[in-house]
């Protein structure tokens, strides 16, 4: 078979896929809100509103995002004026229309921006939290070194990359997610920045946009420092966090004796999870601590005791193998010094002293009389012989698998309404393993988003790249949560991987749309449309 153009047929649509990430974008209202922070050149044919909206559509709707001079494939066959505005053809939607959009978008307040477009969206679809998990991280890129350019955030070697790439330089990343797993807000910094200015950073901006007295800070260990758990008290936020090991004079230690000297309660957030709940004061305030283990823990740490214990006690009494004593009191001491340094091991060593004759020889040289027996020496060895003990395996990983939280939530014995005002010990333990959410986050800018692929080699237009990766971010957390409160099982990626054969065709003349592709796809397209609250009848708009 020959192929013949003769018969190919043109239409105008573009990938369903694209079209639903580009309707959530106009229809709930962010191209509006980001085109209303400019005053538009009616010259300019393509807005920063649109351009946000062509790249989101690219970056939402395809699985990735395209180098800028690659955006425009996606919608050569678009209906691009009544997508992007009067005059906007395929060729509108270059790499050089974008770079100036990208530069605008620079001179706005990124952050504050990111959080009024998270603002829309959450009153859109009517999302509220009163939790919020905060966390930073850092991406690795493929990039010349460059000069700080104002306040733009710059890449920098930080030394402990994320993905082990410390020969390549970083940005680093602040972002904060709501308890229903959505992006809320996200800041860029230099590669070498700290984690404690940039939790500072999260905490004082979200002290001017949410009520503090209502809301709860999740995060890791990094916010548990005198200085920010103080700042976060001052505000007035409720809080919950890992306590590092040196916080509060080693308070953790303290926590942790208690625990062995004490009882733990079965947690109800997981089977065979065990949970402890107390006070300890903390520079002068009382705050509470909640430990836990996990029955994953108490595994693990059986079988780290089982290798590295015999490594290093191997590495005590592996000289008693050649090594021979004079008496028996000075083995039997040696062997008490060598098993005082192995207190701590799940091994218990079985040993025993025995008599050796070690030869001396004859007394003198040349050859010995026909009668003549050696000389011998009684010298004593120590014999040792390693067991396992699994049941003190046990034991001690019952005190190396214990995790330590602190917070300032009210303990109550059953949760308030608002956990602020009241959480059990579970609560807290599962408000911290709600962490998940933000390294779901994390890892759609990273691998869906691709994050690290930096196209741009103005630093400016990356910083302002990184806003609209943000929102791209954002939109598809929201998709995910408003599908799966649905009861639809399927992601924005999977929006992606199974409509990829199904186009959204646009009739020009009459101004409908209508499918070209599998049915099946068809009429679970139109189900995640009516899900996410769009107008059907206006994709393509």
């Amino acid at each position: 078979m020959t192929l013949d153009l003769s018969a190919a047929e043109e239409y105008v649509g573009l990938p369903a896929s694209i079209a639903l990430a580009t309707a959530m974008f106009e229809q709930t209202g962010l191209r509006e809100l980001i085109d209303s922070k400019f005053d538009l050149d009616s010259r300019k044919k393509l807005s920063p509103g649109n351009a946000v909206k062509a790249l989101i559509g690219d970056m939402v709707g395809s699985r990735g995002r395209s180098a800028l001079f690659n955006v425009s494939y996606k919608y050569l066959a678009a209906p691009n004026e009544l997508l992007f505005g009067k005059k906007v053809n395929v060729k509108a939607l270059g790499s050089t229309a974008f770079s100036r959009d990208l530069d605008q978008l620079y001179e706005l307040d990124l952050p504050e921006l990111s959080y009024e477009c998270y603002s829309r969206l959450a009153e859109f679809y009517g999302l509220k939290s009163n939790v919020f998990n905060v966390d930073s991280t850092n991406f690795s890129i493929t990039t010349l070194s460059k000069e700080s350019d104002g306040d733009a955030a710059v890449p920098e070697r930080c030394g402990h990359a994320k993905d082990g790439r410390n020969d390549r330089l970083v940005y680093s990343l602040l972002s904060v997610t709501d308890e229903n797993s959505v992006l809320c807000y996200e800041c860029p910094y230099d590669g070498a920045t700290a984690d404690s200015v940039m939790d500072r950073g999260a905490i004082e901006f979200l002290s001017g946009k949410v009520d503090p007295k209502q809301s709860t800070l999740i995060a890791d260990c990094k916010i548990a420092t005198k200085p920010l758990v103080e700042l976060i008290e001052s505000e007035g936020f409720g809080f919950v966090a890992k306590c590092p090991d040196n916080f509060g004079k080693k308070v953790r230690s303290r926590i942790v004796e208690s625990v062995r000297t004490g009882t733990m309660d079965p947690s109800l957030v997981r089977d065979g999870w065990e949970i402890y709940d107390t006070d300890a004061e903390v520079d002068g305030s009382i705050l509470r601590f909640v430990a836990f283990r996990t029955t994953d823990d108490i595994s693990a740490g059986i079988e780290y005791l089982r290798d590295q214990g015999l490594r290093e006690a191997k590495a005590v009494l592996n000289r008693f193998e050649s090594r021979t004593y004079n008496c028996d009191i000075d083995a039997r001491r040696d062997i008490d010094e060598a098993l005082y340094q192995l207190s701590d091991s799940a091994y218990r060593a079985e040993w025993s002293i025995d008599e050796v004759e070690v030869s001396l020889g004859y007394g003198h040289r040349g050859r010995p009389r026909k009668d003549a027996k050696p000389l011998t020496k009684t010298e004593y060895r120590v014999s040792i012989e390693l067991v396992f003990d699994e049941e003190r395996a046990k034991a001690l990983s019952q005190d190396r698998g214990v995790r330590v939280l602190v917070t300032n939530l009210p303990r109550s014995n059953a949760d308030a309404e608002n956990i602020r005002f009241g959480a059990t010990a579970d609560t807290v333990l599962k408000a911290y393993l709600g962490q998940y959410r933000i390294e779901h986050a994390f890892r759609l800018m990273k691998d869906g988003m691709k994050m690290s692929r930096v196209y741009i080699q103005d630093i400016k237009r990356e910083n302002a790249m990184m806003f609209v990766i943000s929102l791209g971010t954002m939109i598809a957390d929201i998709m995910n949560h408003i599908l799966k409160s649905n009861g639809m099982d399927i992601t924005s990626d999977g929006i992606a991987i199974h409509m990829s054969s199904l186009i959204l065709k646009h009739d020009p003349s009459t101004g409908t749309e209508t499918f070209m592709g599998p049915r099946e796809a068809a009429i679970e397209y139109l189900d995640i449309v009516q899900s996410l609250g769009l107008d059907k009848d206006h994709l393509i708009d």
